[in-house]
């Protein structure tokens, strides 16, 4: 069976991505791979909320997309927390 989602498939230009507003457009450009969906019709967003529900019948959610500001503020509060985890084990010693 084909990966329509996976690397050389017909659909891999929209994995890994926000691809919201090339879905409600049916739009392969890539100008659309994005989640901006402003300025979409109620037709346009009608046709997104459609493939959403067809994604969540027929596909396990295995992840989530974090916006790139929101992983790095993650990132700079693990790394905060792992230096004070590191200078409390340092004054242990």
């Amino acid at each position: 069976m084909p990966m329509f989602y996976g690397p050389g498939g017909p659909y891999a230009l929209f994995a890994g991505r926000d691809a919201s507003r090339a879905l409600a457009l049916m739009s392969f450009k890539p100008q659309d791979l994005t989640g901006n969906i402003a300025g979409l019709s109620t037709s346009e967003l009608e046709v997104l909320q459609d493939w959403e529900y067809k994604f969540m019948e027929k596909y396990v959610k295995v992840g989530q997309l974090v916006p790139e500001k929101k992983r790095a503020e993650h990132k700079e509060g693990q790394n905060k927390m792992q230096e004070g985890q590191n200078a409390e084990g340092n004054r242990e010693q």
